[in-house]
């Protein structure tokens, strides 16, 4: 199960500042942006109609939306009551996609606490399985995105997303390298991590287009492993975005580029031009 791309589409995580909500999709498609990731981090939209209005104004403006689940997930919780909660916003938040058109859900999976993390990878992976039914028993279906995060008391290493995504067909991961760079404490410092990092990926998932990537440079802790904060493209934080696009061009990838950066659309504008003039310089 994979996003359906023809070609690289950038997007920000939310709604655009420099638009009224309610012409957020036609003001993306206006400066030339063709993606967005609704944010339910703090809630989960419930209202059908709601749902449907989003839904049916994203697709008259060619935006193609994918969504964050609720933070306050965690499958590996210690407390079987989180656990459980855990699955049900899961599901919730699937549900909210797939009205709205949202085909991809990216949540963090959630933290080791005092497990064992193959303990809290396998706790995890049930609770996706119960997710995946509960779909199928509710008629519909939208692919799940465990997202590499950016602590290292997380659950969600490269490999730990990996792993899940071999286990069931409905899961693709969220690669987002801001955190990946965080997480292992500033790790990806040239074009060649890109490329370790990619292919990687493209052996554990047979494959790279169709992807939900995460960009935007981020702030490390003073510890020098972890992230503190995202920062705008150009911020001088790291990771490089020119680097990743660079590899972009060079694999021919299908992407739905979501920017996280502080400055959403802007930025995501900017990457989508650091893209394009690379491309051409290729002649493609």
């Amino acid at each position: 199960m994979r996003l359906e791309l023809d070609r690289v589409k950038f997007g920000p995580a939310g709604f655009p500042l420099d638009a009224p909500r309610q012409e957020a999709f036609a003001y993306l498609a206006k400066i030339g942006l063709e993606g967005m990731e609704y944010q339910a981090v703090r809630s989960v939209p419930k209202k059908e109609e709601t749902l449907l209005s989003i839904k049916q104004d994203a697709e008259e403006h060619g935006i193609l939306l994918s969504l964050h689940a609720p933070y306050a997930i965690n499958f590996a919780s210690e407390d079987k009551s989180k656990a459980k909660a855990s699955v049900e916003r899961l599901f919730l938040a699937c549900k909210a996609a797939y009205l709205m058109g949202a085909k991809h859900v990216t949540f963090h999976p959630g933290y080791y606490g005092s497990r064992d993390p193959n303990e809290a990878l396998e706790l995890t992976i049930r609770g996706i399985e119960a997710v995946i039914g509960m779909m199928k028993e509710a008629g519909f279906s939208v692919e799940l995105g465990p997202e590499t995060t950016g602590k290292p008391s997380q659950l969600g290493s490269l490999g730990e997303v990996i792993d899940m995504a071999q286990r069931f067909d409905e899961v693709v991961p969220t690669i987002d390298f801001a955190h990946l760079h965080a997480r292992e404490g500033g790790s990806i410092k040239r074009r060649e991590d890109y490329a370790r990092i990619l292919d990687r990926v493209e052996d554990g998932l047979g494959g790279l287009d169709g992807l939900v990537i995460h960009f935007s440079e981020i702030e490390l802790t003073k510890a020098g492993v972890g992230e503190k904060m995202h920062h705008e493209i150009g911020s001088g934080y790291g990771p490089d975005f020119k680097a990743l696009a660079e590899e972009m061009v060079e694999r021919e990838v299908k992407w739905l580029v979501i920017c996280e950066s502080p400055l959403l659309e802007r930025d995501a504008l900017k990457m989508k031009k650091i893209y394009q003039r690379l491309l051409k310089k290729r002649g493609r």
